[in-house]
């Protein structure tokens, strides 16, 4: 009996799905570990936990803590994009190599992009974004195609 906990793809997608799951959570900490890493805290009630010295931002963020929110922010725009997509031609049946092909490409370009994005390098920031951008439009044509009728996981 095909399932979707049984099927190849779908097995596929839920760990990409749980890797970019992860990746976000380990932003979302990274965030304040750098605020206590530089001594500044969102609110006065943080004093209980920051590091003794910690002052209260008042304006921007220090450059550090920024960079870890922008990263968190362009994950943040991109996942609700796979997530869904990678449901729907996964739902569709899809065919696994284009799954296969699709899923890994951007999830580890995304992880990439990271980590590129956190050190500061370019031309690597722009070249993962772009791969993990392409990713998502192959992913788009296939579920399109899929819809129509004019692919199958057979083909």
């Amino acid at each position: 009996m095909h399932t979707f906990a049984t099927d190849p793809l779908s097995k596929l997608f839920a760990i990409c799905a749980a890797l970019l799951s992860l990746q976000m959570l380990l932003l979302a900490a990274i965030t304040p570990a750098r605020r206590a890493k530089v001594k500044q805290m969102m609110n006065p009630e943080d004093a209980a936990v920051s590091p003794k010295g910690a002052t209260l931002i008042d304006g921007a963020e220090h450059p550090d803590v920024a960079r870890v929110q922008r990263a968190h922010r362009n994950l943040n725009e991109s996942l609700p994009l796979f997530f869904a997509l990678g449901l729907i031609y996964t739902l569709q049946g899809g065919c696994l190599l284009g799954g296969q092909i699709c899923f890994c490409v951007f999830t580890g370009a995304r992880i990439l992009h990271m980590v590129v994005y956190l050190k500061g390098l370019q031309p690597a920031r722009t070249i993962c974004y772009a791969i993990g951008a392409f990713a998502l439009f192959g992913l788009i044509v296939m579920v399109v195609l899929n819809a129509v009728g004019c692919c199958t996981a057979a083909a």
